[in-house]
């Protein structure tokens, strides 16, 4: 989690005013009750007091976004709304809202114009510097919130990978998307993907392989098949290497 101006990159020091500032940006623009702020700092030991300690770390994160406001103009705000607190930041400051439009512009684009929604599928992943929220401690909100990011990101990666294949890449994403599956064993997506690149790069067997490599991972991480559009694709594989 990075807050930036220009060139400056401003520190949050500490780790409850991290998750006090991840929790309230992540529902930028609504209302974050009390309880669940204190559940997400201190989980399922809560200190004596726990409403006026939270308010604490609220008082010290108002005070950096009161000097980021004197210093940068910026129209970052921590506001009291019952039952909690909210962060106001404008949205086309914010990495995710910028992702999330390049994304939904990248989708009106296809198929009819693949070379620019690769070109914004590429910009919006760009914008990524790891895992999302890979600095702020653990909480229920922070865990949840880095989920649905990953999710989307993973999203994003697929659908650039499923443009370059279409468009003659298979050979190029071959090394990326094996490392996809490695890193997401359960995304059958991902798999297919693979398969689809290896069968069309000349590598049939490979591609076979691939196929068994995701039943043996559905089956043992969650005591599951394949699904019957893998399993066709892999037939279909089988029968065009067999002639």
């Amino acid at each position: 989690m990075e807050v930036r101006f220009d060139d400056d990159r401003i520190p949050i020091t500490g780790p409850k005013k991290r998750s006090l500032f991840a929790a309230l940006l992540l529902h930028h623009g609504d209302v974050v009750s009390v309880d669940d702020l204190i559940t997400e700092l201190w989980r399922h030991d809560p200190p004596g007091q726990a409403a006026n300690a939270l308010h604490a770390h609220a008082s010290r994160l108002r005070l950096c976004l009161g000097r980021w406001r004197e210093r940068y103009g910026t129209q970052v705000a921590l506001r009291t709304r019952y039952p909690g607190y909210s962060l106001h930041v404008p949205a086309d400051q914010i990495d995710l809202v910028r992702f999330d439009a390049l994304c939904a512009e990248a989708h009106t684009r296809q198929p009819a114009h693949q070379d620019q929604a690769a070109g914004l599928l590429r910009e919006a992943l760009a914008l990524w510097r790891g895992p999302a929220l890979q600095d702020v401690p653990s909480g229920p909100i922070r865990d949840r919130g880095a989920r649905l990011l990953e999710s989307r990101r993973l999203l994003a990666t697929t659908s650039l990978i499923e443009i370059e294949i279409e468009r003659g890449g298979h050979v190029e994403i071959i090394p990326s998307l094996e490392a996809l599956v490695l890193q997401h064993p359960l995304q059958e997506r991902l798999y297919g993907q693979l398969m689809t690149a290896l069968q069309r790069a000349g590598r049939p067997a490979d591609a076979l392989g691939v196929y068994q490599l995701a039943r043996a991972c559905f089956a043992r991480e969650a005591g599951l098949s394949p699904s019957p559009a893998l399993e066709r694709q892999m037939l279909s594989i089988l029968d065009r290497s067999s002639r």
